[in-house]
């Protein structure tokens, strides 16, 4: 890991915890190891890309949450297409 680690204890379901530990011994690792990877790529994949000169934390943590659930062109309203496509 790079940088600074948080230790967090989590409740994971039986059947998942098996299923992971199955899973880390095909790839031959430990079931922490594997979960690590898992999370930090799992945290790449969801990088938003920030626009230019935002720094402040709280603006950052909103960017993206209004991000309609419904296809664009799904919508009749152009001006609400046009304000959600931005």
């Amino acid at each position: 890991m790079q940088g600074t680690a948080t230790r967090k204890l989590i409740d994971i379901k039986m059947s998942v915890f098996e299923t992971l530990s199955r899973k880390a011994r095909l790839k031959g690792v430990s079931l922490k190891r594997y979960i690590e990877d898992l999370l930090e790529e799992d945290s790449r994949k969801g990088d938003i890309p920030v626009p230019e000169g935002v720094t402040d934390e709280k603006v950052i943590s909103l960017i993206g949450i209004a991000k309609p659930s419904v296809p664009l062109d799904g919508i009749e309203d152009e001006r609400l297409q046009y304000i959600l496509s931005k």
